[in-house]
């Protein structure tokens, strides 16, 4: 049975920006299942195959994008029966754990993966778990399955598919904006304790962050200098995750109070931070037909307790959408937020 959450709006939200907010105070969460499967084809890109066809827990559920997922099943499950050798099969006693998917970066391997692999920790040790080859190179990805203690780690060779006689797969989240407290907080717990604890671990950057993606290809802010400066007047550390391993952002955050960046996989690590922290994120203005407003983590900041600020701004350029684009910050704006958040 499903469950309404509600999330508080912006504490800074404004006449111009409520229509972004003020309609979606509110989102379902429903129960999630976990898949217990015979004979089982898996993509190398997380997708469940059966006779049934492609396994609807195996994907998201936004509708315009069901044909793209199809298609990519489609083609990996005809590339493996036209070739034998494009397809691994695991025939033996062994349960397979299969809890990745297309979407690969930092916000999709926390905020999903992992917490499919939470809702069945206490049999992982009975399961080998599935990954695609390349997720060795991921420092993020080893290093945060590292708590965790699986039988063994099955690597999927690149480009191959899997036959799996015994398949365990927890439902993905159907839509990523909605998110469990609960299975938050225990998740939170279970990395600090981990990283102050097992690791000794403990950084402490201060209590005010600004995360910069001035080290990133894309998505930048471009008058960053501007932005630094005010900052700095109110005694927040330019952090750039780049510099640090996972165990060590964990750390970081789980000192800090107050979060200020760009929209992006980096506000994922407000996970760590305690509750009833702040977090404030930049958000690229609607500037044509690809564009929309996230609602991801100003839900997640309001499932965890943080209070959520945000700011609109210009895009550099206006046909570029909300993954590529750069802003422009503006400064007498970010101030007066800025204000809020700190009033004297």
């Amino acid at each position: 049975m499903s469950k309404k959450v509600s999330v508080l709006p912006p504490v800074n939200i404004n006449d111009e920006d409520a229509s972004l907010f003020l309609p979606y105070l509110s989102f379902e969460l429903s129960p999630l299942k976990v898949k217990r499967l015979t004979n089982a084809f898996v993509t190398h890109t997380g997708f469940c195959v059966t006779e049934n066809g492609l396994l609807k827990e195996s994907h998201h559920d936004y509708p315009p994008q069901f044909d793209y997922f199809l298609k990519l099943a489609t083609v990996s499950y005809e590339e493996a029966y036209e070739n034998p050798d494009n397809l691994v099969v695991l025939d033996d006693d062994n349960t397979y754990l299969s809890i990745h998917h297309p979407w690969f970066m930092y916000y999709h391997w926390i905020c999903e993966s992992v917490f499919r692999i939470w809702r069945v920790k206490d049999k992982i040790d009975q399961m080998v778990l599935l990954l695609p080859e390349s997720y060795k190179k991921s420092e993020f990805v080893m290093s945060s399955l590292e708590p965790f203690r699986f039988k063994d780690i099955f690597f999927i060779p690149e480009h191959k598919s899997i036959l799996v006689r015994k398949l365990c797969m927890p439902q993905i989240k159907p839509l990523m904006e909605v998110y469990d407290y609960g299975m938050m907080k225990e998740v939170r717990a279970f990395y600090l304790n981990y990283v102050l604890n097992e690791k000794n671990i403990n950084i402490n950057c201060g209590e005010r962050i600004y995360l910069s993606r001035k080290k990133a290809d894309r998505r930048k802010v471009d008058n960053e200098d501007e932005v630094v400066s005010i900052l700095l007047r109110y005694n927040f550390t330019i952090l750039y995750n780049e510099e640090y391993s996972f165990f060590e952002q964990v750390a970081i955050y789980g000192h800090a109070k107050y979060l200020v960046s760009i929209h992006g996989s980096g506000l994922t690590n407000m996970l760590f931070m305690p509750k009833n922290a702040s977090l404030f994120e930049l958000h690229k203005k609607r500037t044509n037909l690809h564009d929309w407003h996230s609602l991801i983590f100003w839900y997640m900041a309001g499932t965890l307790g943080h209070r959520y600020y945000h700011q609109i701004c210009t895009p550099t350029d206006i046909d570029q959408d909300i993954f590529q684009a750069n802003l422009i910050v503006d400064t007498a704006l970010l101030e007066k937020n800025l204000s809020i958040m700190f009033p004297s």
